[in-house]
Order: C-alpha cells, then structure tokens, then sequence
C-alpha cells in the first residue's frame, strides 16, 4: 500500500514540473532571468520601466550573439512561456542601440511555444543603431505575440526615406532601426502596433512560414521633397541634395512636387532569413493597417500561398506591391503614389477598393500592372468617386525602388484581366496582348488584340 501511495505522489510530483508555474515579478532583471527558463507564466507589475537600469556593463559583457552576430537586449530562450505584461512600459534610451558595436534586438524570442502579451516598449531619443537591428525579434517557433506596441526611434539619416540610398552605393551611411522580423514557424502577431520615426520596416518577414499577422497596425511619418529642398544644413544639404534615384530628367537629384515616406514598409517579405537563411514560406495578413509608410504591403509569393484579406493601405507611398499572391476584399488611397503595383512572375489575384483621398503632391498612376495573366478588380470604396484623374496602366512596370519621382518602365503583358469600376482611365502601352478590360472609365489601346467591355 505506501509503495502504491508514493508512487501517486511521485507521478502528482512529475506532472507538476512540467505545467507552467505562475510567477509574479518587478523588475527588468527578474524579466530576464524567467525569460530564459522554461514552462511559466510569468506576471509582471504594470508601471514604467527603464532598460538602462537592467542592461549594466556586467551584463552587456555576459550577453553573447546569435549565429549572425546579433545581441539581444533580453532573449527569450526558454520554451512553453507566457509573460502577461499588461500596463508594462519599457524606456530604451537610444543610447544603448550602440553598446554592443553590432546589430541589436532589444528584444528577441529564440525559445518556442512562448506567449507575450501587452507590453509597451518605447524608445528614448534619436540616438541611432550601431550597425542596425530590430525592436523585436521572433525567431522561435510557435510564438505568439498580442497587444504589443513599439514606438520606434533610433536611426540615420532620418528623414529622407531613402533617397540617400542603402547599402553599396549610400551617399551617406545608413544605420536602419526596424520594428518587428519575424524568421520562425507558425508565429502569430495579433493586436500589435508598431509607430516608427526611424528608417526601417514595421513588421517583416525573413524566413518565417506559417506566419499570420491579425489586427495589426503600422504607422510611419511622410514628408515632402519641397520640406527636404529647404533645409540649409544637414545629410541632404551637405550632397547638394543628390538622390540615389534618377527622376524624370534623367538627374540623380531630389526632385521638388513629391511625397516621401521616411519609413520602409508597413508589412514586408524577403526571400530568406534568420539565423539559418530558410526560405520564408506561407504569410497571411487579415484586418491590418498601414499608414504614411513606403509600401503599405509587400508581399510576394516565395514557397507558399500568400494572403492579404480585409487589409488597408493609406498615405503610402505604394499601397500594395505584390506579385504572385491573393489581395481579398481591401483598400486604399493613391494621395502620396500609386494603390497598386503588380509584378511579373507568378499570377496574382486583386480585389481593392479606392479610397478617394487626393494628392496634394504629384502621382503618377493609380495602378501599375505589369506581367501574364493577373486578374485585378479596383472598385470604388462607399461607391465615392475620386475627382482627380490618375490612369491604371497595363504593361508597366514600378519606378526603380518605388520611388515616385523616377520612371516608370515598360513591359510586355499578356491575358491580363481587369475589371475597374473607379471611373479612372485605363491605358495599354504597345507591349499588352490579349488583355481583357472591362471598365467605366476611358480606354487608352495601343496594345493587340486586347477586349475592351465598357460599362
């Protein structure tokens, strides 16, 4: 009988191990130490918190990199955690973004199964990133990431978008500060929001699959090119305000009449990532927002089926750049640049709805459509209609970089199918075959063979 009795006690003992314990903390340093530990549900004191008080000379010395020499601030490496973090601001001076002399994560998720919800980060100042980074890293598999809000700051130059240039080639050195990468495996982003002031993407993937962003919002800061033209000191000021990007003359100059995102994308795609270079795979984004950033949506299919439902874009330099993936039921405006680029490649299917904001600034198309066999539907939104006139074009192709000042291309396109209800012009260059427009607005052919149904 007491064999029988310790051997329930040991299995009652076992069982309790493993489910998660719940824990209470306040203190950025008992953050840390729970986040690398695994199977609890840790519950911090709401209040203001300031990562400068953590992240001590002793501690940034015992911080070690990531398999790409990235730092994290604080890494949640254990597995099977949740950290319920309502009413948590956390302060990061700007400062620190150069303490490790390396790319940094303030906060990076490399365990799996680990819920984070309601927290708050804040980033002090415009001090900028050392080499560049992220506010938020999720590189563990099955995570889920709800109610967290960044306000991000931290990078140079700012306030060019990136007319600058990036990379080889910059007129000035660029050090990026993005919001939040996502590399891992059925990660969820949910109720999240990003508020940038520094040049770099909102959300992102790079080696993610199975990601599903819910409710989320990203937010950037626009600017005129006129604003930029009348500093009198500055990066843009010190290179005779030279641009990367060629405008319309042919000159590589920042051209007056234009509005520019100082951000990057609101949601963005690469090809691969993370720590182990995989290839990004399936992306959905439902009920999310972008505003006043370089691209609202860029998204293109890589591995796996891409989806972008019930979405809106406004204020956006390009609303939604995509190729290759399906666009149901959203919106958007064409007041900074066009609601639409489509790509060549992969066929991709549309359905967006104009939302008739007007542009106080120069724009170019309401659509450029370019490649084989794209079905595309742009209706007005609320049946309002735009009163300023910006053509969807078929056969063309995006400005290098989507910057609005430079050129737009030409490209041969076949099949597509197009069905615009906006009451905008239509326009087929020469290279369009085969296309179907169905439209209520003006029909501009140059093409062959192209049907013309008008409604």
């Amino acid at each position: 009988m007491k064999k029988q009795v310790v051997k329930v006690f040991a299995f009652l003992f076992l069982s309790g191990t493993i489910q998660a314990k719940e824990i209470k903390i306040n203190s950025l340093n008992d953050l840390a130490k729970y986040a690398s530990q695994s199977n609890n549900t840790i519950i911090m004191e709401s209040g203001i918190y300031k990562m400068e008080d953590y992240l001590t000379p002793d501690v940034i010395h015992n911080i070690k990199p990531d398999g790409v020499n990235r730092y994290a601030m604080i890494n949640f490496s254990g597995n099977n955690n949740t950290f319920d973090l309502t009413g948590v601001l956390i302060q990061v001076n700007t400062k620190l973004l150069s303490v490790f002399k390396a790319r940094v994560s303030e906060f990076y998720v490399s365990g799996n199964n680990v819920h984070i919800k309601g927290l708050t980060v804040n980033d002090i100042g415009d001090y900028p990133t050392f080499k560049g980074g992220h506010s938020f890293t999720v590189a563990g598999d099955y995570a889920k990431i709800e109610k967290v809000t960044l306000n991000v700051s931290g990078s140079s130059p700012y306030g060019y978008g990136d007319l600058l240039g990036k990379g080889k080639g910059a007129l000035v050195p660029l050090r990026k500060h993005s919001g939040m990468c996502i590399e891992g495996l059925n990660d969820t982003i949910v109720d999240c929001s990003i508020y940038s002031k520094a040049f770099g993407h909102c959300f992102f993937v790079q080696g993610g699959r199975n990601v599903l962003f819910e409710n989320c919002y990203a937010e950037g800061v626009t600017r005129t090119t006129d604003e930029m033209l009348s500093e009198t000191s500055g990066p843009a000021f010190d290179v005779n305000f030279a641009s990367v990007y060629k405008n319309y003359e042919g000159e590589n100059k920042i051209t007056p009449g234009y509005t520019k995102s100082l951000n990057e994308c609101g949601f963005r795609m690469y090809g691969k990532g993370g720590v182990n270079g995989i290839k990004t795979g399936a992306v959905t984004a439902v009920n999310c927002k972008a505003k006043n950033t370089r691209i609202g949506f860029a998204f293109a299919k890589i591995t796996d089926d891409v989806l972008i439902k019930n979405c809106e874009a406004i204020g956006c330099e390009v609303g939604y750049n995509v190729g290759g993936i399906t666009v149901e039921n959203s919106r958007g405006d064409a007041v900074n640049g066009p609601l639409l680029h489509v790509n060549k490649g992969t066929v991709t299917n549309v359905e967006l709805a104009l939302i008739p904001t007007e542009s106080k600034t120069t724009v170019h198309a309401l659509a450029c459509i370019a490649g084989n066999n794209h079905k595309i539907t742009i209706k007005k939104w609320k049946n309002k209609t735009q009163n300023q006139v910006l053509p969807i074009k078929i056969g063309t192709t995006r400005p290098p970089a989507n910057n609005g000042f430079s050129p737009l291309g030409m490209t041969s396109s076949l099949g597509v199918i197009l069905n615009n209800f906006t009451g905008m012009p239509v326009e087929l260059n020469s290279e369009t075959i085969s296309c179907e427009i169905t439209t209520n607005g003006e029909v501009l052919n140059y093409g062959n063979n192209n049907k013309i149904i008008n409604k």
